[in-house]
């Protein structure tokens, strides 16, 4: 099990639209936004199959986030990400393990959808979108045979700290 490169441009691309946005750390929003920039990924596939525009998504999230001043590009290595959007990229990681299979991109949408209490799973929820529907669709559309065997803990608390490591995630 492994970060796909589709979940390493998303999360590349998060920081961007943070730095665009002018947020100094990378929030739930700003991986949807990531999300929403990887035209060609498993979480667009199923956005758009949903029924859901990703510009409309985007002109949406952009209209919550946006601050006044972009972060300059000089600034990009003191981006971090917040504890929520930590805790997603966990629960990312914990729907790939689930589905045996490596972290793609409609893990990270699944996990965006099941965050409680949070303004980007709430607006995925009110337009129709939660965890179990993304889990039939993964079900269905899985061209890879699932694996069997659990990744080990040490295996585990790699990938999850990959998601804590810029250096991991950004090299």
């Amino acid at each position: 099990m492994q970060l796909t490169e589709e979940i390493r441009t998303i999360l590349e691309y998060s920081r961007d639209e943070a730095m665009r946005t002018g947020c100094h750390a990378i929030a739930p929003e700003h991986l949807l936004l990531g999300i929403l920039r990887h035209r060609s990924s498993s979480a667009i596939d199923f956005l758009t199959r949903a029924g859901l525009d990703p510009d409309t998504v985007k002109t949406e999230v952009d209209a919550r986030v946006f601050q006044e001043k972009e972060v300059p590009y000089g600034e990009q290595d003191s981006i971090n990400f917040t504890r929520s959007a930590l805790n997603v990229c966990s629960m990312a990681v914990m729907e790939a393990v689930r589905e045996g299979g490596d972290i793609r991109a409609v893990h990270l949408l699944a996990a965006l959808c099941d965050t409680p209490g949070d303004w980007c799973g709430e607006y995925l929820r009110s337009h129709g979108l939660d965890i179990r529907i993304i889990r039939a669709y993964t079900k269905k559309s899985s061209a890879e045979p699932s694996r069997s065997a659990l990744p080990s803990a040490e295996e585990l608390d790699r990938l999850i700290g990959a998601f804590y490591s810029e250096r991991e995630i950004y090299s």
